[in-house]
């Protein structure tokens, strides 16, 4: 399936929009990446950074494991309590509670709404189309992203994984957030995200019309 850009995207015959957030209204990475430095400065410095960074993603890995397909396996606090628990460090929840929330605030603190994204919801609100984003994590890291990419009152639901208790691609996802739009067939609601397996095939597996984009290739 080809990557659709925003402008491109058609609202013809539509009800309402199920769109994704990480990377799909913002860009992930770079904002992953500063953060997670940051946690390393302060708690790992000790480490060289490409140990830590591997540290950590085993430990997410070894989380998302474990608790999948609820919305704790995305947890940051998680994985950095089973970092400081392998490394020995007393007290091992409460340094990770602290690097959660360094972690977090490093990240939303220059999160930007796409420009592309922007326009898109420009014109969903011209037409009246109600905005449901549906996104695997937990409600208040999300909530927390939507407020600084000044999306609260732009958006008109959320749904989580933490909240339905499954992840994309299950149809319990996008079922979800079709019942918050109060829009009963898929054949009425279009899906946006930037993962083809998890965006695109679930949705399309309930006769939602989707499109796949990449931020890096709106530029």
């Amino acid at each position: 399936m080809s990557v659709s850009k925003y402008i491109n995207i058609s609202l013809s015959d539509v009800q309402g929009v199920l769109i994704d957030l990480d990377d799909t209204l913002y860009v992930y990475e770079d904002n992953h990446d500063r953060a997670l430095k940051d946690v390393h400065k302060e708690f790992f410095s000790d480490m060289d950074y490409s140990e830590f960074a591997r540290f950590y993603r085993n430990a997410r890995n070894a989380v998302t494991q474990r608790l999948v397909p609820q919305g704790a396996c995305r947890s940051r606090l998680f994985a950095f309590q089973n970092i400081f628990e392998t490394l020995g460090v007393q007290q091992p929840f409460v340094r990770a509670y602290v690097a959660d929330a360094l972690y977090w605030d490093s990240f939303i603190a220059n999160m930007v709404l796409a420009p592309a994204a922007d326009a898109f919801l420009v014109r969903c609100e011209t037409l009246g189309l109600p905005v449901c984003i549906v996104s695997d994590m937990t409600a208040h890291v999300q909530i927390r992203k939507i407020e600084k990419l000044g999306l609260a009152k732009r958006i008109a639901h959320l749904i989580t994984s933490e909240e339905v208790g499954a992840e994309k691609p299950d149809a319990r996802m996008f079922l979800a957030g079709m019942q918050k739009l109060g829009i009963r067939r898929g054949e009425d609601v279009i899906m946006i995200g930037d993962s083809l397996e998890k965006d695109i095939i679930g949705a399309q597996t309930i006769n939602i019309r989707a499109y796949q984009v990449s931020l890096t290739q709106e530029f």
